[in-house]
Parts: structure tokens; sequence; C-alpha cells
């Protein structure tokens, strides 16, 4: 009985640390897919000698987040890509991963991200979605979207880890944690 009393204990104290790295992983893996996937849609805007949009949206806070990739005309341009992937460990719990500011305050949903063909990014203040659209200064402060401003789209886990994908004024990708991050 001591014995079984010692390994519960154990179970009790192991079992919510991992659940928490497990939400830590889906959120890190959600970013770098994010982040890999505009820089390709950036890649075949150049190819391709055509503006590619990235639109991410997230219909209702218990939903997942998905991000389509079209082109000018409204043709597919990539499979679309829905966040949290699924990480093998158990099913994606749809709302895991939302949209966010860095404040963990909601945003608008849909955001969309465009870039040329020469893989400069539109103007966010032009794009289909401005109004959802955040921008941020050198120094990582929100501010109004702007051709010179960069594009921020942060995604935060359900334990408020809040992770920043920043498309800079030259088509730079970046990510890191939003609290620490400026284009």
């Amino acid at each position: 009985m001591v014995v079984v009393g010692i390994i519960a204990a154990l179970a009790a104290f192991a079992i919510p640390n991992y659940l928490d790295w497990q939400r830590k992983y889906r959120l890190k893996d959600s970013i770098a897919s994010l982040q890999s996937s505009l820089a390709l849609a950036r890649m075949i805007a150049m190819n391709q000698s055509t503006t590619v949009t990235v639109t991410l949206s997230q219909p209702a806070a218990t939903s997942a987040v998905t991000v389509t990739f079209t082109r000018s005309g409204g043709a597919t341009v990539m499979p679309d890509l829905t966040l949290p992937p699924s990480t093998g460990f158990t099913s994606s719990a749809a709302g895991d991963i939302s949209l966010t500011n860095a404040a963990n305050g909601t945003v608008g949903s849909p955001q969309d991200v465009q870039f040329t063909s020469l893989g400069r990014p539109v103007n966010p203040s032009t794009t289909p979605n401005a109004a959802n659209n955040l921008c941020i200064t050198t120094t990582g402060a929100y501010t109004a979207c702007s051709g010179g401003t960069a594009q921020a789209i942060n995604l935060k886990n359900s334990i408020g880890q809040n992770y920043r994908v920043t498309v800079g004024t030259t088509g730079k990708l970046s990510w890191c944690y939003a609290s620490s991050c400026a284009p």
C-alpha cells in the first residue's frame, strides 16, 4: 500500500508537468511551422512572379487556427495549415492555440500577410483584412499599420505562453517569445 501511495503521489506531480510541457511543445511547433510556411509562401511569390496572400483565421476561441495560402485571383498555392498540428502524443485540442496580441488580448480574425513578386510584404494596412492585422515598432511595441512597420502574428497556448512571428519590412521572417521580440 505504501508503494502504491508513493507512486500515486509522484504521478499527481508528474502528470500536470507533462501536460504543460506538451502545451509548450505544441506552441513552439506551431510557431515554427507558421514561420516556415510563411517563408515558403514568400518563395512561391518570387518564383511565380505573383502576389501570395497568407490568411490566418480562427472563427471561434474554441476552434483551431487555420492558415490558407492563395495567389492573386484566388488560386491555392499551398495546402492549408491547421495549428496546432498533430503532435503524436494526443489528438490536438482545438482551441489550445489562439491568435492574440502579446498582452494575451484577443485580436480580430482573419489576419493577412501578403508577399509581392519581389518577396517584400505588402503594406499591412492595405490587405483585405487590414483592420485585424497587428503591427509593431522596432522596439516591439504595437503601432498602427503602415508601409514602414513590421507585421506581427501572435499565438498563445492555453497556459498563457505567447510566441510571435514577425514579418519585417523587407520580408525577413523571425519568431521568438512575444514579450522580448522586435523585428
